[in-house]
């Protein structure tokens, strides 16, 4: 994979997108999915994480537990994925970088039926309101794990999310 060189990304991109935020976002998922599940992490699931948690009003309208299903809450919500398919696309390149930069510093191992597991890190919530966005992200990004280790046929879920190869 080739990537834009640190010197030559735009300063908001590089700022906002950067592997080690990207891939502490997927590592949250992961782990929870992990957690809650008796399965593996898909990998492919990898790819539907940063457009949904890093897209603000897709983040906000997020309900604040698993007890609502998720294709439900899909459905409520039908224009905030009206165009997911290009938002999905758009980030998949950062969302490489990120599971490369996880596993580089072991963070998430691969597994040989390409399923992913994460290592447990224990991340303390910051109280400071510079933090309260970035707690937002993290604490959506448990959920958005626990809820997709309840509903975890890759296809179904590419295709509800009208994601097309």
């Amino acid at each position: 994979m080739i990537t834009t060189s640190w010197e030559n990304r735009n300063t908001i991109v590089a700022h906002l997108l950067n592997p080690a935020f990207c891939g502490e976002i997927l590592r949250t998922a992961v782990q929870s999915y992990n957690k809650n599940s008796n399965s593996k992490f898909p990998f492919l699931f990898t790819f539907i994480i940063l457009p949904i948690l890093l897209h603000n009003d897709t983040r906000k309208k997020m309900p604040r537990s698993t007890r609502t299903y998720l294709f439900s809450w899909v459905e409520e919500n039908d224009e905030l994925f009206f165009d997911f398919g290009n938002r999905t696309k758009s980030l998949v390149k950062y969302t490489k970088e990120a599971v490369m930069f996880l596993l580089l510093y072991k963070k998430i191992e691969l597994t040989s039926n390409g399923e992913l597991i994460a290592s447990t890190i224990s991340r303390k919530k910051n109280e400071d309101e510079d933090f309260e966005e970035y707690n937002d992200i993290m604490k959506k990004a448990e959920m958005l794990g626990k809820w997709l280790s309840m509903t975890n046929d890759v296809k179904s879920i590419y295709s509800f999310f009208r994601i097309t190869p």
